[in-house]
């Protein structure tokens, strides 16, 4: 202002000089120059103006920027609709509750699923949220990728139980869904049909077995097409009496100072699973998943091996109360050992952008009001067994039964194989399947030197 009242000052002088010195002609002069200034003076002020503007304009652009959404990155392999369904529910629920943050899912295949996360986190193109067991993706928290969770206060929400699964090294690194575990389903219609109790024993299962095979039932469905499900049998087993009774095995072994050699309990574990293998349902690896639970349903076959993702599928087809299930027997003399552990849990990737977003969905994944989202079907399994039997499938009330009153293993008590100890465990298990001959030694013989020779 100073500078413009002096400005104006000076031109007011020179005017009124030029004007008693050079008549009206001069006068007219040092009028256009005053006008001159005057305009080069208002050119600047709205010069000064557009600066102003601009500046306003990038501050709001900037304040846009700062509303713009924070995209946390969830990476699942969720297989079944249903439970992909519900997962968009959660994500629906928290973002009307957390205005400016989308939760984005990625669902992969599981087959390829620990491959491409693997390929992310070297590619920099990491998720926020991971789905996976802790103690399977050991390798990523001692790499550093896992964040810690110890510390967050909603861990309140979960048992001590349910929390020992999510542990490595004594910190927690995951919110668990429910509960999961393997074993037997089977047409109740069927089995009453032909007079055939639930068996206990490998030797009232064989007996079982041979009496439907005599009958002209298939004794199990098996869609072994996709190669995954193939692993299924022998974990049925294993995970449950024989890790009870050697629950540092696969540490042990990963550390270098055992092999499945020396235990005779995974030598009696595979042997049952190449007996039950031996009953063919026709073409076996050329058969799905989902053909070969529509076998089991319409009683062309008596049982099928699988998991608890499979239960919402049987209710889906409206056959949970016609279909039942059994831990697969594991001894040979008394009542089979049934593992379970929590189905899948959510990881935070230790170095995402947006920790305390994604922390949001891991706070709300540790809630009861999550999981009734989750379990709006009724097929998941209460990671509280002390929970209402009210509103689940009669499959989850079958497995809740076995878990309250029979015997149960929580075979992620204690360390299980993690990275290329993981992957080449698996796909042995499917070699053994798919070779008509399976001879036992051999293949634990084989399987030894496979894992001998990781570095």
């Amino acid at each position: 202002m100073k500078r413009k009242a002096a400005l104006a000052m000076a031109v007011c002088m020179a005017a009124w000089m030029l004007t008693g010195c050079g008549g009206p002609k001069e006068a007219g002069k040092a009028g256009e120059t005053n006008a001159g200034i005057a305009q080069t003076d208002t050119a600047a002020d709205m010069k000064s103006g557009e600066v102003k503007s601009e500046n306003a304009e990038s501050q709001e652009a900037k304040a846009g920027n700062d509303a713009e959404e924070v995209v946390v990155k969830i990476f699942h392999h969720i297989g079944e609709q249903d439970g992909r369904d519900q997962l968009d529910k959660i994500i629906e629920k928290l973002e009307s509750e957390n205005p400016g943050i989308k939760y984005e899912a990625q669902g992969i295949d599981f087959s390829q699923f620990g491959t491409m996360l693997k390929t992310k986190i070297a590619g920099g193109d990491a998720p926020d949220i991971i789905m996976g067991r802790p103690r399977v993706y050991a390798d990523l928290i001692e790499a550093g990728h896992i964040a810690d969770l110890s510390d967050q206060p909603f861990l309140e929400n979960l048992s001590d139980t349910t929390l020992s699964s999510m542990k490595v090294d004594g910190k927690v690194y995951g919110i668990p869904l429910s509960l999961g575990g393997m074993g037997i389903f089977y047409n109740r219609e069927v089995f009453e049909k032909y007079g055939v109790e639930v068996p206990k024993s490998h030797k009232d299962l064989l007996a079982a077995a041979d009496k439907f095979e005599e009958a002209g039932i298939i004794p199990f469905a098996h869609g072994f097409k996709e190669g995954w499900t193939a692993q299924c049998d022998i974990q049925s087993d294993l995970y449950g009496y024989p890790l009870q009774q050697n629950p540092k095995m696969f540490e042990d072994i990963q550390n270098g100072t055992k092999k499945f050699a020396d235990y005779p309990e995974f030598r009696e574990c595979l042997q049952r699973n190449s007996e039950r293998l031996s009953y063919e349902g026709g073409d076996d690896f050329g058969t799905d998943v989902s053909k070969a639970r529509s076998m089991l349903i319409n009683g062309e076959a008596a049982m099928f091996i699988g998991g608890n993702w499979d239960i919402s599928e049987f209710i889906n087809n409206k056959v949970d109360d016609k279909i039942g299930f059994f831990a697969t027997p594991n001894t040979n003399d008394s009542e089979p050992v049934q593992g379970l552990a929590p189905d899948g849990s959510f990881m935070l990737y230790s170095k995402s952008e947006h920790k305390e977003e994604a922390l949001k969905f891991l706070e709300f994944w540790s809630s009861e009001e999550a999981f009734t989202i989750w379990n709006v079907n009724g097929s998941n399994i209460p990671c509280s067994l002390d929970a209402s039997t009210d509103g689940v499938s009669p499959l989850v009330a079958d497995i809740m039964e076995i878990a309250r009153n029979g015997k149960t293993y929580n075979y992620e008590s204690e360390p299980v194989f993690s990275g290329q100890f993981d992957s080449t465990f698996r796909a042995w298990q499917e070699e053994f399947a798919a070779d008509p001959d399976r001879d036992v030694d051999t293949y634990i013989q084989k399987l030894d030197d496979e894992l001998g020779a990781i570095k």
